[in-house]
């Protein structure tokens, strides 16, 4: 592999192992770990306030019409009920179901046990130094 991908190539398959752990920890439940991640999302903003569609688009900078076609998946799974904020129907109210509850007591245990996984034999030092590259790397990116 040429050294010019390196960066991005290493990234993108962590990514990929990353989410393909996720997905094992929730098949069982018949969702993916980025829908389970997204309940939690949902349970967590619902305490704040109301949630929207366009909340979680910011959260997980993520376009609107994968949020959408997610959300959708989570409503015909009954995972989450979405419902028409006044005269726009545009604007819907995303809650939580308590089937859906089950899945997100157990996502908090997950993400745990794959963050202990990725960050065995790392100091304390090399965890935040790795933080601050990743960031800066995000924000090189999200420069014009």
């Amino acid at each position: 592999m040429k050294k010019e991908y390196e960066i991005g190539a290493q990234i993108h398959m962590l990514s990929r192992k990353i989410k393909r752990k996720l997905d094992e920890a929730f098949v069982s439940y018949g969702i993916t770990g980025v829908q389970a991640i997204m309940l939690k999302f949902i349970n967590d903003k619902s305490r704040e306030g109301k949630v929207y569609a366009k909340d979680i688009e910011s959260e997980f900078d993520m376009r609107r019409a994968t949020i959408a076609g997610i959300l959708q998946l989570l409503e015909q799974n009954k995972l989450i009920t979405r419902k028409a904020e006044g005269s726009d129907a545009r604007l819907k109210e995303i809650t939580i179901t308590k089937k859906a509850l089950e899945i997100i007591n157990n996502v908090d245990s997950s993400i745990a046990e794959l963050e202990k996984r990725l960050e065995k034999n790392m100091s304390k030092e090399e965890r935040e130094n790795f933080l601050k590259t990743l960031d800066k790397l995000s924000r090189n990116l999200s420069q014009n």
